[in-house]
């Protein structure tokens, strides 16, 4: 029984030491350059919204997106769901190729939570660290883009043109009514 709790907390113990070594050498080896490839400034929420880059001087196999505006978490959050704070394990990313190129889709029409016009701020970062832990952006490479969303325009029909249908279909079915009676 004491030789499997010993065990069990060893498996615990390196568990730990991997993640936290991990996380220590791609912080140390993503001293790299983000490029940002150009967008179209205006976006519908509903949109899909492609953001692109590379990664130059890096071994790193991933950049990290989180996004801030009107209404988010000023230290940034996820790209799938603006509810959910950035950081504390909790980012979109992206795969960087060998090349260094690297895509990330955000299709706003799948995002949880509240999206509302206005222009957002897209963060992409070679760490996993929000914007209240970027502090020595000497050590860190971080792309800025920004997007601007409307809202799409309506395609309802204005009460003003509604009314006339509505009354040709109450003129429409008396006159057959009136007809039927005199034949």
């Amino acid at each position: 029984m004491f030789f499997d709790d010993v065990v069990r907390m060893d498996v615990t113990a390196a568990r730990s030491f991997c993640i936290i070594g991990g996380l220590m050498l791609l912080a140390g080896v993503c001293a790299g350059s983000i490029t940002l490839d150009p967008n179209p400034g205006t976006f519908y929420i509903g949109d899909q919204v492609k953001i692109s880059g590379h990664l130059e001087d890096s071994k790193s196999i991933a950049v990290f997106l989180f996004v801030t505006g009107e209404g988010l978490d000023p230290a940034g959050v996820t790209m799938e769901n603006l509810k959910l704070r950035a950081g504390t394990g909790h980012f979109s990313s992206a795969f960087v190729h060998p090349d260094g190129k690297f895509t990330f889709e955000w299709d706003t029409a799948f995002s949880v939570g509240p999206l509302t016009p206005g222009t957002y701020r897209i963060y992409v970062v070679d760490v996993p660290l929000n914007l209240n832990r970027l502090t020595d952006t000497d050590e860190l490479s971080v792309a800025v883009l920004n997007v601007t969303f409307q809202k799409h325009p309506s395609t309802e029909i204005p009460l003003g043109w509604a009314v006339p249908p509505a009354a040709l279909g109450w003129v429409a079915g008396i006159l057959f009514l009136n007809r039927r009676e005199h034949h």
